[in-house]
């Protein structure tokens, strides 16, 4: 069985041994030197080369070991020197933290905003192991940055967008409305491919809307809805009236607005969009593609939030001027929901 090749290993000597070593170098050529300085007095000469000698070893030997204690004197400055810059920086490190960790602290403090949930938020996030999948920590970090640009648009009071559909937005902020809640319904948003059937107030977002639309109502929030179609004969369509029928038992106040009296009304097209306001600070907005075909379900490119104050006058200017030029659909017959009628 072959071992693996070690490297040859050097032979040094040790350092004391080293030192001594050169003392007696030293010593030694000083006795030749002094022997043949007083080669002449044969007397006395030896017992000098021997104290010279060993003078001069002596004081080579101490020069080494002052020499080498100060090489370790110098390396302990350098490290102490290195040392105290390392616990500078750490120190000035811990204070910019805590001097963060403050003002972060005091912003909650001062905050609009419930601290608990605040500090529950960073507590949780915080907590997420080491130990957990690569995939969770990344997924975390991108829901916490999703997160930080959804609350600075609020901050800055701006728009906030979301790709295509967001319904957890919708259904937060009926949840938490205060005072009013004006919306339009477009039928290009909220029906289906062929009709209101099978559209947004058949799914589970939509049935969830408005039972907590209920909700408010029972809460004495006030509710209005316009209802504008794309085609007349929508305003015939079972499932519209049926629709129609369910949001006035919830106790919201419902209107609709067909393409006639929007024309009549004098209503620019651009202002027929679909959008919520929630106490007249936010607005709710979809936006749908284009249909390719007339049995197509609708898509929504984005969804977004509207804080711009001008941008929330406009809404609110567009909605009254909706809500104006709307009719009420009269029910008169419970038994025949299929026999509408109009009055203003």
């Amino acid at each position: 069985m072959s071992h693996p090749s070690r490297a040859p290993q050097r032979f040094e000597l040790p350092r004391i041994l080293l030192k001594i070593l050169v003392a007696l170098f030293s010593g030694g050529i000083a006795f030749l030197f002094t022997a043949l300085a007083t080669s002449k007095n044969q007397e006395d000469g030896l017992l000098w080369e021997l104290i010279i000698a060993i003078f001069i070893g002596g004081v080579v030997l101490v020069v080494q070991f002052i020499m080498e204690f100060d090489d370790q004197v110098r390396a302990m400055q350098a490290r102490q020197t290195e040392h105290h810059r390392h616990l500078d920086r750490l120190v000035q490190r811990k204070f910019s933290q805590v001097n963060e960790a403050t003002e972060l602290f005091s912003l909650v403090e001062a905050s609009a905003l419930s601290s608990e949930l605040i500090l529950q938020f960073v507590r949780y996030a915080a907590e997420i192991r080491r130990s957990s999948s690569p995939i969770i920590h990344k997924f975390a970090e991108g829901e916490i940055n999703r997160m930080s640009g959804f609350l600075k648009g609020l901050r800055d009071g701006d728009t906030v967008s979301y790709p295509g559909e967001d319904q957890d937005w919708l259904l937060t902020l009926t949840q938490n409305v205060q005072r009013s809640l004006d919306a339009t319904s477009l039928s290009t948003v909220d029906a289906g491919a062929t009709g209101f059937d099978g559209g947004f107030w058949r799914t589970d977002p939509g049935q969830r809307y408005l039972d907590l639309q209920k909700e408010c109502v029972d809460r004495g929030i006030q509710i209005r809805r316009v209802f504008i179609i794309d085609r007349s004969e929508l305003a015939e369509d079972l499932h519209f009236l049926e629709m129609y029928r369910l949001q006035k038992e919830a106790g919201i106040q419902v209107k609709m607005l067909d393409p006639t009296a929007a024309v009549v009304a004098g209503i620019r097209r651009s202002a027929m969009l679909d959008f919520i306001l929630f106490d007249g600070e936010i607005s709710y907005e979809m936006t749908p593609a284009a249909r390719l075909s007339e049995d197509e379900h609708p898509t929504i490119v984005h969804t977004r939030l509207v804080l711009h104050e001008q941008q929330i006058r406009e809404r609110i200017r567009n909605f009254n001027m909706l809500w104006a030029a709307a009719r009420e659909i009269d029910l008169r017959n419970e038994h025949d929901e299929t026999a509408p009628g109009y009055r203003a």
